[in-house]
Formats: C-alpha cells, structure tokens, sequence
C-alpha cells in the first residue's frame, strides 16, 4: 500500500510539474506571436504614412507596452526558474525568453546574458541568439562586436558596427551556426562609432 501511495504522490507532482511548464511555456509562445503580430505592421505602416507619424508612433506605443508586460512575466519567469532550455519549454517558449531581454535595455541585457551563454552552450537556447546578444552589449558599450550581428543605417544603406577581428568574424559566426558575412557586407563595416 505505501509503494502505491508513493507512486501516486511521485506522479501528481510529476504531473503537476509538467502542467506548470506547459501553461508557462503557452504563455510565452503567445508572446512570441503577439510581437511577431505587432512588428509585422511596421513597414506597412512606414510605408503608408511615414516613419514621422501619428500612426507609427501609436504602433511604436503599442510594442514598447507589449515588450514592457513580455518582459515583466519573462524576468518573473527567469528569476523563478532560471533560463529554461529548450528540453523544458520547447523551442519558441526557449526564444520567447530570448526575445523580451534582447528588447529590452543594456541593464536587463547585462543581467541574463551569463544565463543564456550557459544555456547556449549546454545546447539548451541557440548559440546564435546568445552570439547576438553578445554583440548588442558590446556595442551598445561602444565596443567592437565579435560576431557582426549588429548594423547600422549611414545614408539609409546598412553599414556593421566596427568588428573585434574582421578577419575571424567569419569563423566565430560559424561557431555560433550564423552564416558568414560576404566580401561586400564585410566592405561596409564602420571603422569607428
């Protein structure tokens, strides 16, 4: 009887785990459709009626509030369980994660981006987005990038933000399962900030 017992108490708590991590991991994909929804009508609207204007700023309203309440439930998230891999969560729960930090500021950015590496690099979370947080921190410091994920716009023609070595940018991409920059992207490349 105490065997019984034990196992039905092992597979309510099992179960009641999984259900946990179900609900939380069908929030966090919703995230991922409502960003992707919302960030779709921006060229649309650009193109429409400029980036200048009364409705590209109440479109750019309405992403700043969703990335604010994604972000809010994925720092709860985070400080609750850690950075939930792939295995956990699935692989656009796992992005989800991904998506509210890299949007958000330098501070959050800073905070997590030593949980993602350690998640990328336990084949938990994709080593190309940890590699693209990388180098958002690094610019965004005014620092060299060491993968050239991160552009600019000069004269409307996209330019990389200067580069750590841009002789083995090349090889750290494909470490990281980015595909290299051409000869030509590797020409645009600002020499300083």
């Amino acid at each position: 009887m105490k065997k019984h017992l034990v196992a039905c108490l092992v597979l309510v708590s099992t179960t009641s785990w999984a259900q946990d991590y179900s609900s939380l991991r069908e929030k966090l994909e919703r995230f991922v459709d409502q960003s992707i929804e919302v960030r779709e009508a921006v060229m649309p609207t650009a193109e429409r009626y400029g980036f200048e204007s009364y409705p590209m700023d109440s479109l750019n309203q309405l992403i700043n509030f969703q990335d604010s309440i994604h972000l809010q439930y994925v720092v709860s998230v985070l400080t609750e369980h850690g950075w939930l891999g792939r295995s956990l969560i699935g692989k656009k729960a796992n992005i989800s994660l991904f998506l509210a930090i890299q949007n958000s500021n330098d501070q959050f950015r800073e905070k997590y981006y030593p949980l993602l590496e350690a998640s990328a690099k336990r084949g938990e979370s994709s080593l190309s987005q940890m590699a693209t947080m990388k180098d958002r921190i690094l610019v965004n410091k005014k620092q060299p990038q060491r993968y050239g994920t991160q552009w600019n716009y000069v004269e409307d023609k996209p330019v990389l933000f200067p580069l750590e070595d841009v002789n083995s940018v090349n090889e750290n991409r494909i470490t990281v399962g980015l595909a290299p920059l051409t000869d030509e992207e590797l020409q645009t490349v600002q020499s300083k900030y």
